[in-house]
This record gives structure tokens, C-alpha cells and sequence, in this order.
């Protein structure tokens, strides 16, 4: 406990407004249902109206450091919800799991940008939608990546380290380390150099 307070005082974080969010988080831990399943490693940083579901079968893993904008929601219906260490959250975000939604560490997330690891079925023309089932497939989101306002990433698409999603883009295919993409649908723009001593413990590479 000492040592934390000390880290705390060290990076000028014993203040109020650090205080309302460590009291935001020991309420969502303690208080709600979900608090008591998420799995963390050290402090995460939540902002207000926030909505955080987790089914039965779903998990949540928190790394530390996370921070989670006003509005954004997440929801382990029944899958994995990864979020890596120290990375940032906008408003009003969406992740939806039946599967897997893994984003990686020190990722950049503007607000309302959207994550979801599964479609609706379309095939039958005579049959309601809602009743066609779903298709699942795992999302990955490598480390140091920056995705702009309201970027989509769908069903089955990785995102490589290092790489940068343009504004209102729709990603609906694998994005390979270091690129640029933008657009609906997202195409790689440009390469961006690679890192020459920087690197991941779990490195996402399309």
C-alpha cells in the first residue's frame, strides 16, 4: 500500500479529481455485478455513465492503466473483452464480444469508435433477421495503435502494431503493421517506417 502511495505522489496523481476516479472504480468493483468478474492487474481509470455488461460465460481483462471514456460500452455477451496496459478509451465507444475483441497496449481509441466480433445472418429473404442467428469471428487490435472518431472494426479483422485508422473508417479486412488506412471500405493509404527498438510481448503482424 505504501509503495502504491508513493508511486501516486510520485506521478501527481494524489489529487481530487484522481480521487473521484479511484472512487469510480472501487464502486463499479465492489457495487455493481459486473465489478465483481472484470480481472485486473493495477489500477483503471473509468469515466461516468459507462455500461458494463458481462454474461454468464463472459470475461473481462482489464490491464492497468486503462482509462474508459464517458458513454463507452462494453459487453462480453458470451466472449473475451482484452484491453492491454495504459491504453485509452474515448467516449462513447462500443465493444461487443460473443467471441473475442482483444485490443492490445498503449492503443489510442478515439471516441465512438466501434468493435464487434460478429455479424447478423442475411441469407434468408423470407425470414426475419433478428431470427437468422449470428457469425463469429475474433477481433484482434495489435499495441500502439491509433484509431480515429468513429472507426469501425468488424468481424474477423486483425489490426497490426503500430498502425493508424483514419476517421469514420469501416475496417472489414486484416491491417498490416505499420500502415495507414482510411475510407469504407478501409485501404491501406500509405506505410508508416517500422519501429527499430520498439516492440510487443504479443505482436500482431497481418
Amino acid at each position: 500500500m505504501l509503495r502504491a502511495l508513493r508511486f501516486f505522489a510520485r506521478n501527481g496523481m494524489l489529487t481530487p479529481p484522481y480521487a473521484r476516479l479511484a472512487w469510480r472504480f472501487a464502486w463499479r468493483r465492489v457495487l455493481t455485478a459486473a465489478g465483481r468478474r472484470w480481472e485486473t492487474d493495477g489500477p483503471v481509470f473509468f469515466g461516468r455513465r459507462l455500461q458494463i455488461q458481462i454474461g454468464r460465460s463472459g470475461r473481462l481483462r482489464l490491464g492497468r492503466f486503462v482509462w474508459i471514456g464517458d458513454g463507452s460500452k462494453i459487453r462480453c455477451h458470451e466472449g473475451t473483452v482484452e484491453i492491454g496496459p495504459k491504453t485509452v478509451i474515448g467516449q462513447e465507444c462500443t465493444i461487443s464480444a460473443y467471441q473475442r475483441v482483444r485490443i492490445g497496449e498503449q492503443c489510442v481509441i478515439a471516441d465512438r469508435a466501434m468493435f464487434i466480433d460478429f455479424d447478423h445472418g442475411v441469407v434468408e429473404v423470407d425470414r426475419p433477421i433478428r431470427l437468422q442467428g449470428i457469425y463469429k469471428r475474433d477481433v484482434e487490435v495489435g499495441s500502439n495503435v491509433w484509431i480515429g472518431y468513429g472507426a469501425c472494426i468488424l468481424r474477423g479483422v486483425r489490426v497490426g502494431d503500430n498502425s493508424i485508422v483514419g476517421t469514420n473508417a469501416v475496417v472489414t479486412r486484416d491491417v498490416p503493421a505499420n500502415a495507414v488506412v482510411a475510407g469504407v471500405p478501409a485501404k491501406v493509404i500509405r506505410m508508416r517506417d517500422a519501429p527499430q527498438t520498439m516492440s510487443w510481448p504479443e505482436p500482431v503482424e497481418p
